[in-house]
């Protein structure tokens, strides 16, 4: 498993959250998706050897949530 961080902004509630992930489960490399350190920081669980986050970012900006790719979330935790 693999996780990539977004910036995305407007997910402030459960229902905005569950929304966006959603809209992310429609790649089919996408396992899972979290809350990030920050309050407009997400993390993309997903499979394989290469993110999408422009993709991902495309189909929730396009839903509302404008987002942007920080990076690839290292095995420190931290953000490439």
């Amino acid at each position: 498993m693999n996780a990539y961080e977004l910036r995305i902004h407007g997910l402030d509630n459960a229902t905005s959250f569950a929304t966006a992930r959603w809209e992310l489960f429609v790649f089919p490399e996408v396992q899972g998706f979290a809350a990030g350190a920050t309050k407009d920081r997400f993390v993309v669980l997903y499979e394989g050897d290469s993110a999408d986050p422009t993709a991902w970012c495309r189909v929730l900006s396009v839903a509302g949530f404008p987002a942007t790719p920080v990076g690839p979330v290292l095995e420190t935790g931290e953000a490439a």
